[in-house]
């Protein structure tokens, strides 16, 4: 069965510098700021990151003095069974109501279940649709 809710992803961009991560995650930690889900990379000189947290204006105060520019974006958190084929039928009801996924990023960190960061057209509706037919999706 699939489960979805709504929450807020930061969105910041910063040079590519040797350590980025380090900085970004300690001053978060100095703060106390819980990092529930993370995603960074890096491309063309540029390290990308997109962060949900616990507290998202505490976490934008604790990087804000080094990372000037953040943006806040909504998503929508879905936890899946840790089995096979569980996001096939999720994508399909969102495509059958033609709610358009954005990007998305995931993990399997526990054995039991995965946890999918989604940025759709629609996340309200993605939620809906996803929680009410989790029963007939199989997921």
């Amino acid at each position: 069965m699939a489960r979805a809710l709504l929450a807020k992803e930061l969105h910041f961009v910063t040079e590519d510098e040797t350590g980025i991560l380090g900085r970004v995650t300690i001053a978060m930690a100095l703060e106390g700021v819980y990092i529930i889900h993370l995603s960074c990379y890096s491309h063309e000189g540029k390290a990308y990151f997109q962060a949900v947290t616990k507290d998202t204006a505490k976490a934008k105060k604790a990087i804000g003095y080094f990372i000037p520019s953040m943006e806040e974006r909504d998503v929508l958190i879905v936890e899946f069974e840790n089995k096979v084929g569980t996001l096939a039928p999720v994508a399909k009801v969102l495509a059958t109501n033609r709610v358009h996924i954005h990007y998305c990023y995931g993990t399997s960190g526990d054995g039991f279940k995965i946890v999918g960061v989604f940025s759709t057209s629609d996340n309200a509706k993605a939620m809906e649709l996803i929680n009410q037919d989790s029963q007939s999706l199989g997921a």
